[in-house]
């Protein structure tokens, strides 16, 4: 069966499409089948709702989405059967899409009529030309319909003219407002994003600086106290990780990452995946080769049982272009994977740190360059042509664990697996692969970027 879909508000008011198949998705998300304005249909989520069809039926599912689905102003809890004319929206103030069943055979009939006064054929069989008019009569006839035809088509012109001069300053006019409240959009969008990305900075920061300023007063405390050799000796070399990271805190203030991110950002990029039974993810990564090998994790990109995704795309950061690719490796024993760009072209690529510079420590000042939230945080562009801009977080390594993993303290959330972890030079010294769920995305787990190594072309391998 035939469904077509009619958007009746929101960023797209006006589009329309006829889907036949059994699953459609509908969000923000790049590879939806539906897709709604990723920048004024905000309270759309990037997966945030999906219509299927199952025999002669209609079920359109909630796909948890963060301000819910409603139909014909009911918002649905379970599975809820469509019938046509319903009307389905998307969040309480999102946009309204009107759902018809397109008949199997309907088609379009569109009758062709003959403008009156046209030339007409001698009927049939005979019978011979119509009777003629007199002479003077035929002549003044004409004369006078000419006058008159010739007067009408004079004030039709004249109408015309104004009609089309109106409609310029009309369409001038609609063009400057919309313009205009697109560019406030832009504006307001870029400023939320570049507020709430120094605001992340600022209380990942303080918040580290905060939590080791009170544990280094609470070690002094004890140390005073302690009278145990053995107990004294784990104080104090606790007390010393914790100096180093006080001075790693103090040193991530310090840092130029402005520089930083401007010198990375356009390596880094969201990657967006559809597995077969059509959901839709997505994650970070960044650009190793010129020639679009993208370093992330294996998790972004393959399923529990390790299956690959029907369809991987990559946009690099300040770009509207979304690029195929395909896995091309995948670790067996880490959590990393790389990413080929099947479309050609020549893109930028991060530094990786290599040799003793590329040793982490406990303590040194780090950043986070990725996409938290996907593309629920604030995004660029417009219907078709969203621009992603990654999020920069500084902080520091708090621990060195036994299996090479780097505790970072920095804020991250869903969608930034696979961002870059860079050291206080702008070089990539590890991968983001997880965070501690119970830390609300302060504390965040990192590999070593020599564990990707051995995925690597030989040239980066040797860092060259």
């Amino acid at each position: 069966m035939k469904c077509e879909l009619r958007i009746m508000s929101g960023g797209r008011a006006g589009h329309r499409e006829v889907f036949d198949k059994s699953y459609v998705a509908f969000g923000r998300h790049p590879l939806s089948d539906f897709r709604f304005d990723a920048e004024q249909d905000l309270d759309v989520s990037t997966r945030h709702a999906a219509l299927l069809c199952t025999g002669d039926q209609f079920l359109l599912r909630d796909l948890g989405s963060r301000n819910g689905t409603f139909v014909n102003g009911r918002r649905i809890a379970a599975d809820q059967p469509l019938v046509s004319g319903d009307h389905l929206r998307f969040g309480p103030h999102g946009p309204e899409v009107e759902f018809l069943v397109v008949a199997e055979g309907a088609e379009r009939v569109v009758a062709a009529v003959r403008a009156p006064g046209g030339p007409r054929e001698a009927p049939a069989g005979g019978g011979g030309a119509a009777p003629a008019r007199p002479a003077a009569a035929q002549t003044a006839g004409t004369s006078a319909t000419s006058v008159l035809r010739a007067e009408v088509r004079h004030q039709a012109a004249r109408y015309r003219s104004l009609l089309v001069a109106l409609a310029i300053v009309l369409v001038g006019a609609v063009a400057v407002v919309l313009w205009q409240g697109r560019t406030a959009r832009r504006q307001v969008a870029t400023i939320g994003s570049a507020l709430d990305s120094l605001s992340r900075e600022l209380v990942a920061l303080r918040g580290a600086q905060a939590t080791a300023d009170s544990e280094a007063a609470d070690l002094r405390a004890q140390l005073r106290t302690e009278h145990d050799p053995a107990r004294l000796a784990a104080l104090r070399q606790r007390y010393t990780a914790v100096q180093q990271q006080q001075h790693g805190i103090a040193e991530a203030q310090g840092v130029d990452w402005a520089s930083i991110n401007r010198a990375n950002a356009s390596a880094v990029a969201m990657i967006f995946v559809q597995f077969p039974d059509s959901s839709l993810f997505s994650g970070s990564g960044f650009a190793v080769t010129a020639d679009g090998l993208v370093l992330t994790n294996r998790h972004v990109v393959t399923d529990p049982e390790g299956e690959h995704p029907a369809r991987i795309a990559v946009q690099f950061s300040g770009s509207a272009a979304v690029l195929r690719a395909r896995v091309a490796k995948v670790a067996t024993d880490v959590d990393v994977a790389l990413l080929q760009i099947t479309d050609s072209g020549t893109y930028p690529v991060v530094q990786i740190a290599s040799g003793a510079g590329g040793t982490p420590q406990v303590g040194d000042p780090i950043a986070l360059l990725g996409f938290p939230l996907g593309l629920d945080a604030p995004m660029g562009g417009g219907a078709g042509a969203t621009v992603v801009e990654p999020t920069m977080v500084p902080g520091t390594i708090g621990k060195i664990l036994p299996d090479s993993l780097l505790q970072l303290n920095a804020y991250s959330g869903t969608g930034a697996s696979g961002s870059p972890v860079l050291d206080r030079d702008g070089r990539v010294i590890g991968i983001e692969f997880g965070g501690l769920r119970e830390t609300g995305g302060r504390i965040v787990l990192g590999l070593p970027i020599a564990r990707a190594l051995p995925l690597l072309p030989s040239l980066i391998s040797k860092g060259e």
